[in-house]
């Protein structure tokens, strides 16, 4: 039995396994240099700042790339040959967006994660439980969703995750699975906050870029369409207002994605959905 569900877990789609590798080979690297020049050895400046110039490099990339597993191995998709992906919202709900995406994914008979603020969730529960009640499911996006989340302290992380995640119980009726962090910025405090929430870091296949109001919808679904394969997860953004009062691009996106997965015989189904919860 544990035999099968190794072969399981090795269909979940994760960071690189030598990311932490990477990181502790930069740091001893620097570490080593600086402190033999500090006790007297003969180390060229220009050898010791290559060092730390790629020890911080090497940190930077990690937070900004969570697919190198510097900091931790999120999930990233799921290999299966079944015709099935995951469609993700993030940084709602949002009043006019987060109504038109549901009406949308009830037309093409998809389901979807929501990875909602839980500062904006609280000020609109009868949104949140529209999502549930048409079959989709939460997930924790932070409370805040500050830029900065990957400097601050885990134990400030842990309590906006734990928060966040007993409001999304209070609707659902059970503590979310999932959690992307706010950009998808992954940092050790980060990493370690989720873990102890009992939450699994999840990031994406391939993203929109539509985080922003000034998003363009042709380039957003040109970067999805290159990853609309059985098993990708796909990240755009339900939660953010159209520039000068006009749609936002996820309105103009997810018509045109809906489209072709059904042109290619895809349906979206929710993440706990495509990665059972025994290939943790």
């Amino acid at each position: 039995m544990s035999q099968q569900l190794n072969t399981q877990a090795e269909l979940v789609v994760r960071g690189w396994r030598g990311g932490q590798w990477l990181l502790a080979v930069s740091l001893v690297l620097a570490l080593g240099l600086a402190a033999g020049r500090a006790f007297g050895g003969q180390v060229p400046t220009w050898v010791l700042l290559w060092a730390l110039s790629g020890l911080l490099g090497t940190i930077s990339v990690g937070v900004a790339w969570p697919q190198t597993g510097v900091f931790a191995r999120p999930v990233l998709g799921f290999r299966t040959s079944a015709p099935l992906l995951a469609l993700t919202f993030d940084d709602g709900p949002h009043p006019v967006n987060t109504p038109q995406i549901l009406d949308l994914l009830d037309r093409y008979g998809h389901r979807a994660t929501f990875f909602v603020i839980g500062a904006k969730a609280e000020q609109q529960q009868d949104l949140l439980a529209e999502i549930v009640r048409r079959g989709h499911e939460l997930g924790n996006h932070s409370w805040h969703h500050r830029p900065w989340t990957p400097a601050l302290p885990a134990a400030v992380l842990l309590q906006e995750l734990q928060s966040a995640s007993h409001l999304l119980k209070s609707v659902a009726g059970h503590v979310p699975r999932w959690f992307r962090p706010p950009m998808g910025l992954v940092s050790p405090p980060v990493a370690l906050a989720a873990e102890r929430a009992g939450l699994d870091l999840v990031t994406w296949t391939a993203t929109a870029r539509d985080g922003v109001a000034s998003a363009q919808s042709h380039s957003g679904f040109a970067r999805l369409l290159r990853s609309l394969r059985p098993g990708s997860i796909l990240a755009l953004h339900d939660g953010v207002p159209g520039r000068s009062g006009r749609p936002h691009a996820v309105l103009a996106i997810l018509p045109q994605l809906l489209s072709k997965m059904q042109e290619r015989g895809l349906r979206s189904v929710t993440l706990s959905e495509l990665i059972p919860s025994q290939q943790r």
